[in-house]
């Protein structure tokens, strides 16, 4: 059951010619960092836009702090009756959404003032792409920089996508052919790795394109939802996905070649999260098992880095 409050501050009157973005933000108990995150949404110099809150039955006050947003029509609100996921609000605010483009935002997460402009200009640009996304940054609390991400070279997306989820769910836009025809996989054996597969199944079928500029922010805190991840549910969940890809015959005519790698990227990805949260046997464990999918991936400097972490016991958060 879902219950919605309706606003939208900025609509499409005599603005056919311009994009019209849906932001969709999912939270659960985020009272205390919503606001920040939506006002850097209400802050965009561009203005064609529509912000859709779907709180998965949080139950601190969050609809209270969000009220006068309401009331204002700055936002639309959905709330779930229950707790599900995170992946099923996205799916809500995918089902409700009304634009040409929706973008998805973690409710602790930041939009640069440019983000939606840049967007729009990359849209009249190259007309033809229908799915992008932006390079964004790690920061704390007080905005300081902690680590700027590296990007795959997107000339073979596959490769790129199957080394590792590059894509996350900040800063990526998808046209509305996209976001009505595919959804988060509700599984709760996915948590953790349903953004992975959802990216996985979309750049499938359509190739996706960057804007080389750093438009997002997302913050370093404590009760960040990737601290919650158990490690131990981490490689059977990886198992999992690289089976579903298997075993659907598109997804595998177009993965099969790439699936090592696939298995690589998930193992490298569950050792990076064990040097997250000083794990580095784990992480070590996982960083040799991932060296034998992919003899190449020990050449990268992402895997010297962790490898690094892994041996010297050193954890930096990310």
């Amino acid at each position: 059951m879902i219950s919605e409050h309706s606003g939208q501050r900025f609509g499409r009157t005599g603005m056919s010619h311009d994009t019209f973005f849906s932001v969709v933000i999912p939270t659960y108990n985020r009272a205390g960092l919503i606001l920040k995150t939506l006002n850097t949404v209400l802050s965009q110099t561009y203005p064609h836009y529509e912000i859709i809150v779907v709180d998965d039955g949080s139950s601190d006050n969050t609809a209270a702090i969000l009220e006068p947003l309401i009331q204002a029509e700055k936002i639309r609100y959905l709330k779930h009756s229950q707790n599900y996921e995170r992946c099923r609000s996205r799916n809500t605010g995918m089902e409700n959404a009304r634009g040409d483009f929706l973008t998805l935002l973690d409710s602790d997460d930041l939009m640069y003032p440019t983000n939606l402009a840049d967007a729009a200009d990359f849209i009249k640009t190259n007309p033809e792409i229908k799915l992008f996304h932006n390079r964004v940054q790690l920061v704390d609390e007080a905005e300081n920089v902690l680590h700027v991400y590296d990007y795959p070279s997107l000339d073979d997306p596959l490769l790129a996508i199957t080394r590792g989820n590059f894509m996350a769910c900040i800063g990526d836009f998808m046209h509305r052919e996209i976001y009505e025809h595919y959804r988060f996989d509700t599984d709760p054996i996915m948590v953790g790795t349903e953004d992975w597969d959802f990216w996985l199944r979309v750049i499938a079928d359509y190739r996706p394109g960057r804007i080389n500029k750093i438009n997002n922010g997302v913050v370093q805190h404590a009760k960040r939802g990737v601290y919650q991840l158990e490690i131990e549910k981490m490689r059977p969940r990886y198992r999992h996905l690289v089976a579903k890809l298997a075993g659907d015959p598109h997804l595998n005519s177009v993965y099969r070649k790439y699936l090592k790698r696939l298995e690589a990227g998930a193992l490298f990805y569950t050792a990076t999260h064990a040097n997250m949260i000083c794990d580095h046997t784990e992480a070590l464990k996982c960083l040799l098992l991932a060296a034998s999918k992919n003899l190449r991936l020990v050449f990268s400097i992402n895997f010297m880095k962790a490898l690094g972490i892994a041996v010297l016991r050193w954890n930096k958060g990310y």
